[in-house]
């Protein structure tokens, strides 16, 4: 079953939908919004595409320092008994 979906912009409390959707009055709906919100994953993505980035010595210092913070990965279950 398809969803139906109606544009609109929200003004005060309401939304003024670009279509007549059809729908009797009453009519109980969803509303998701288009744009990110501020705060959402999207947001946060977005602005960080817009940040002036770090300098390359910073970027090969923090490179630096994770490579040196890695731990060796254990292949062995720490719950088998099987010593």
């Amino acid at each position: 079953m398809a969803v139906a979906q109606y544009r609109g912009v929200v003004k005060g409390r309401n939304v003024v939908l670009e279509e007549d959707p059809g729908l009797p009055d009453g009519t109980g709906v969803i509303v998701t919004p288009v744009r990110p919100v501020k705060g959402s994953p999207k947001a946060l993505l977005a602005a960080l595409k817009k940040s002036h980035g770090i300098s390359r010595e910073t970027g090969d210092e923090l490179r630096r320092l994770i490579k040196e913070g890695k731990q060796p990965v254990r292949f062995e279950d720490p719950l088998s008994s099987s010593k």
